[in-house]
């Protein structure tokens, strides 16, 4: 199930967010930058990606690109025996869409890169366990 923490004013739970994140057991860290227009539009596509037998867990945020034309996605992925073609496939995406597939060397770096413009309501963001 997605989570979402906010407090009584709206605010997000920033320090809570990083505290899941660094907890969870994420092995790849993932950019996807596949044609977006609204924030919201990959949601369904990472619920039935979180629902899959391989994946344990997933983190994303979805940020506005530079060029505020559109939005990307840093995802945070625990999965078994995942490729990146695996991963555009369960997305329904092309695989050149995905710029950046690479192992998590660090929890801690990875948390704060993610995480960077969750202020507010800059970005929109989502996490699934299965545990």
């Amino acid at each position: 199930m997605g989570l979402i923490l906010r407090d009584e004013n709206g605010m997000h739970f920033w320090r809570e967010w990083t505290k899941i994140i660094r907890s969870q057991k994420f092995t790849k860290l993932v950019t996807i930058q596949a044609p977006m227009r609204n924030r919201y539009a990959f949601e369904t596509k990472m619920e039935i990606l979180a629902s899959t037998p391989r994946v344990n867990g997933l983190f994303y945020s979805v940020e506005r690109n530079a060029d505020r034309k559109g939005y990307h996605i840093h995802l945070l992925i625990n999965a078994f025996n995942t490729s990146i073609y695996q991963l555009a496939w369960a997305l329904d995406i092309k695989q050149n869409n995905i710029p950046y597939y690479e192992d998590v060397y660090s929890t801690v770096g990875v948390t704060n890169y993610v995480t960077k413009h969750m202020k507010d309501d800059q970005i929109h963001y989502n996490y699934f366990n299965k545990k």
